[in-house]
């Protein structure tokens, strides 16, 4: 029963998003609701999702270069946040990044150092 309630709101939450993104699409269109066809429509649809994947894979090039995937670079962050890293072995030695910069403590807007 909870299965057939779950699925009613969704399709029906479905129906409202396609609807106001079609209002939207018409409007903009400078047409009356009803005027864009249905064709017309999923033609829209369907260039807005290859523009976002263009985007998207354009931007994930450009930012993941030279690795094999994006999995290979999250296994990255995975091995340097548990292996510990550069970081790890600076605080054991005692090295600080900055060298002589004192330690300060932010409380709101006032830092403590």
């Amino acid at each position: 029963m909870g299965l057939k309630k779950a699925m009613g709101i969704l399709v029906f939450s479905i129906q409202g998003v396609v609807g106001y993104d079609y209002y939207i699409q018409t409007r903009d269109a400078g047409l009356n609701w009803g005027d864009l066809s249905a064709t017309d429509y999923g033609t829209i649809v369907q260039d807005r999702i290859a523009r976002a994947r263009a985007g998207r894979d354009s931007a994930g090039l450009n930012a993941h270069e030279g690795s094999e995937s994006v999995w290979g670079e999250v296994a990255s962050y995975g091995r340097s946040l548990l292996g510990g890293g550069d970081q790890m072995a600076q605080a054991e030695t005692g090295e600080a990044a900055g060298g002589s910069q004192p330690d300060c403590i932010r409380r709101g807007n006032v830092a403590d150092c």
